[in-house]
């Protein structure tokens, strides 16, 4: 499924002047009930954030849906496009909280604003606005509301969307890992947090679009090679989801959590500095992006990254280095020493 880039925009306008800023209740057809920050208005609840400037939900168009005050937002339904904005600002609300909580990012483009999102029933015109096509549903669970969103954060740090297979693989698969966060941020009950992306997503039947652990599940390559540049960019985004699982969690940590494979002649284990610790890393890491980005770039920035963060010595460092090295992206001319504590 292809999930485009689309910039922020300005905050949505045509709202009465007399508004109060409220939490309200709204079912999702996969969150469930949940409270979602909208603005009430002439006796309504317009789906536009009070509190996160250029997020609001429409259908087919960018006018916020507006329910009468009072009333449950959605019913649940798959279908329903008003419970799609429900999943939708829910999952939206969550990411902007976690990179501002655990990433030290000011909103969704990083100056404090988002994009609309608009639920969309029939082919969408690309814009500035992040699209939830379907009909009989739509792709609104949490790690997909983060995937989407994460191609706004990726096309807003320096160099763009860049060009090229390789380049479109690296934005692919820094979305999952947006999604990834955000549903372990969220740490809902309806939707527990993994590192499979789109499991729940309704036309696919439970299966998941792609999973983080181990890409070859898919299909997909979980080591770099030559081939990548002339790989579709999903499947291209397999090293970089695979390098975040490894960075996060480690090739055995147990607890439940899958094991991860190590591509040939890669170290022979990875042990993980943890989620939140790694997603400090890969934020940092895309404040150094270009528009030329390959994956021998990331590993740099990334290496770079680890240690203006957390220091030479810390094990962030060598981790950071051997995940790259377990998915076949080898050390660079030039690259950042790590030190012995």
């Amino acid at each position: 499924m292809k999930l485009p880039v689309y910039a922020a925009t300005a905050f949505t306008a045509a709202i009465s002047l007399a508004l109060t800023f409220v939490p309200a209740s709204g079912i999702g057809h996969y969150n469930g009930g949940v409270q979602i920050d909208v603005t009430e208005s002439g006796g309504y609840y317009v789906l536009t954030d009070p509190l996160r400037p250029g997020i609001s939900c429409g259908v087919n168009g960018t006018t916020p849906v507006r329910v009468p005050v009072g009333s449950t937002i959605g019913n649940g339904r798959r279908n329903d496009t008003v419970s799609a904005c429900v999943d939708v600002l829910y999952g939206v609300q969550r990411m902007w909280d976690m990179l501002r909580d655990w990433l030290g990012r000011n909103g969704i483009n990083g100056s404090g604003r988002g994009a609309p999102a608009r639920i969309m029933t029939r082919s969408p015109v690309p814009g500035t606005t992040v699209d939830f096509p379907g009909s009989d549903s739509f792709p609104t669970q949490l790690d997909l509301v983060g995937h989407q969103y994460g191609h706004v954060v990726y096309q807003t740090t320096p160099g763009g969307t860049g060009a090229g297979n390789e380049n479109g693989g690296i934005n692919e698969g820094s979305a999952d890992i947006f999604g990834t966060l955000t549903e372990w941020y969220a740490n809902s009950l309806a939707d527990l947090p993994d590192y499979v992306i789109g499991e729940e997503y309704d036309p696919i039947g439970g299966a998941p679009l792609r999973h983080t652990y181990n890409p070859g599940l898919d299909g997909h390559p979980n080591c770099y090679s030559a081939q990548i540049p002339n790989t579709e960019v999903h499947a291209a985004s397999g090293p970089m989801r695979h390098w975040f699982y490894l960075l996060a969690e480690g090739s055995a940590p147990g607890g439940g959590k899958p094991a991860s494979p190590i591509c040939a002649g890669g170290p022979a284990s990875v042990t993980g500095v943890g989620l939140v610790k790694a997603g400090r890393v890969f934020m940092l890491s895309l404040l150094r992006k270009t528009s030329a980005w390959r994956y021998v770039h990331v590993r740099t920035a990334s290496v770079t990254s680890a240690i203006d963060l957390y220091g030479p010595a810390d094990p962030a460092c060598v981790t950071v280095k051997a995940a790259w090295d377990a998915v076949s992206v080898p050390a660079q001319t030039g690259e950042p020493a790590c030190t012995t504590p």
